[in-house]
Parts: C-alpha cells; sequence; structure tokens
C-alpha cells in the first residue's frame, strides 16, 4: 500500500534531522513526504532543504507567518499547507511530528495491518518517552488510542470522517468519527514510537489539562464524563488534583461561552455511549 506522509514543524532544528532519517531508513518507503515549516525561525527549513535535494520524494512547503495558537487549530492549518500539495496517489495518509523516532519496519507493517483487514482505518504504534534511561510509555491516555503526534488514517476513512477538526480534540475526534462510520482503530504495541519531546513540556501539564477539558465539551462529553475523566487525570498525573480541577474548569469556560461542537448530536450520542462503555469496562477489569 502506498503512503504520503504530513509533518507539520515549527522550530524543530533540534529533532527533524532524526525524524528524517527514520522515515529515510524506512524498508517501505512514502510516495511522498511533505514538511511543512510553519514560520520556524531555527534552520527547520535549512534542514529539511538539504534532505529533500537528496531524496526527490521529500518537499518542503514554507509558510512564512507564524500564527499564533489557536485552541488546537494550528497544528491542523499546518496540515493541511502540506495536504494540499500532494500530487501522488496513495492508500493511506500520515501525519506525524518533527521530533519522533520509529523502527525501519514501522511503516511495513502498518502497511500490512491495513492489507490484512480492509475495516481498519486508522493505526499506529505505542508512543514512548526517555525516563532515567529507559524508554517507557508515555502515560497520557488509553494505551489504545492512536496518538495525534503519528495517525495514518485509510485514505477511505480519512475522508468518511471529513477530515480533522479545526480545534483542540481534533486527534480524539478523529478516532471517535472513525468508529462512528464503522471503522477499526489499530494500535500496534510492538510498534515503538520514540517521542524526544514529551507531551507538555512547551505549555505544561495544567495548561494541556485544562485544553483537553474544552475538547471535550467540543465533542459533546457531558458533564459526568468529563468530571469522572477529570477525578482520573487529578489522581494520575502530576501536580496531583490540579490536573483534574484543569480539566474541569476548560470544560465549563467552553459551557459558559457556549463554544461550538466538533460533531453533531447524533455524532455525540455514539461517542458518550462509547465513552460509558469504556468506562464501565474498565471498571470491570477489561
Amino acid at each position: 500500500m502506498h503512503y504520503v506522509v504530513v509533518i507539520p514543524a515549527y522550530n524543530e532544528a533540534d529533532f527533524i534531522g532524526r525524524t528524517l532519517d527514520a522515515l529515510v531508513e524506512q524498508e517501505h518507503l512514502p510516495r511522498q513526504l511533505i514538511v511543512v515549516n510553519d514560520g520556524s525561525t531555527d534552520d527547520t527549513a535549512g534542514i529539511v532543504s538539504a534532505y529533500a535535494q537528496k531524496h526527490p520524494w521529500i518537499k518542503l512547503v514554507n509558510n512564512p507567518k507564524k500564527e499564533p495558537y489557536a485552541s488546537g487549530s494550528k497544528v491542523v492549518r499546518a496540515f493541511y499547507l502540506g495536504y494540499r500539495q500532494i500530487d501522488v496517489a496513495y492508500d493511506f495518509l500520515v501525519k506525524f511530528d518533527a521530533d519522533l523516532h520509529i523502527p525501519p519496519h514501522y511503516f511495513k507493517r502498518i502497511a500490512q495491518i491495513m492489507e490484512q483487514d480492509a475495516q481498519v482505518g486508522l493505526a499506529g504504534g505505542t508512543i514512548l518517552v526517555e525516563k532515567n534511561g529507559q524508554w517507557v510509555y508515555e502515560n497520557f491516555s488509553d494505551k489504545d488510542h492512536v496518538k495525534g503526534a503519528y495517525k495514518a488514517w485509510r485514505k477511505a476513512c480519512f475522508e468518511a470522517i471529513d477530515g480533522l477538526k479545526h480545534s483542540i480534540g481534533w486527534d480524539t475526534a478523529d478516532e471517535l468519527l472513525a468508529r462512528y462510520h464503522g471503522w477499526k482503530v489499530v494500535v500496534d504495541t510492538d510498534l515503538p514510537v520514540r517521542h524526544y519531546r514529551p507531551l507538555g513540556t512547551e505549555t505544561g501539564s495544567v495548561k494541556i489539562r485544562k485544553r483537553v477539558g474544552n475538547g471535550m465539551y467540543r465533542l459533546r462529553y457531558g458533564f459526568w464524563i468529563t468530571l469522572i475523566s477529570a477525578i482520573k487525570a487529578g489522581y494520575l498525573n502530576k501536580p496531583y488534583g490540579l490536573t483534574g480541577l484543569a480539566v474541569m474548569q476548560g470544560w465549563l469556560e467552553s459551557w459558559w461561552k457556549k463554544e461550538d461542537f466538533m460533531v453533531n448530536e447524533a455524532e455525540g450520542r455514539f461517542i458518550r455511549q462509547f465513552r460509558w462503555e469504556r468506562m464501565w469496562g474498565k471498571l470491570k477489569g477489561g
């Protein structure tokens, strides 16, 4: 199966070389790799240009105007700048971060997963971060969730969910909507994805959790599901307690402002039912 990779990048000079090395060394190469230099002030563009000169399937797209953070939509805007530059046929589409490393067989395995089951619409590996010299799972969400740092959508699935939402929570919305439309989501725990910059290092865990609460409102989770998620976040993540309060603060602020939802009422009902079933399953030890 053919695939295309789009990488939004802002000031990634310290990491992107290793990421591009990992992609160039894939046993199953992408038909096209598009890096969107999203207003970087470091040498991100120069590094990518050097790789593009050696590999004609790598393309650099420059967005000279660095746009401010806008409720999760900045990365989606950058992604679509690259997406619109795709000019080859492909079977699955990949959104990839610029600070990752994957094994050489990674995309060969992703292609096999999709070839073996035509209902798989979204797939990925397991994210790891370095702690005390060891690479361990980055415990930020459920282990069966394909992280926003490395999404691989079957083309038909991406079209069925109408692409990505320009909002915080886009990397959860895509997965829930894929399930709503009957697609399977697969996480291969034997595919490690090393994340050089752990989640939250730029904006802090509390700020991220507040935006998580914003996303839960926009996804129509409802008060009680959000409250349970907030309690869990406050119990499991430092600074303990504050992270949970931040989730509820984000949800309540969005509720008070009556912000637009990302999904319609039918999709919202499906999402709430899915989350309730998932919670009951965990309580039962499933």
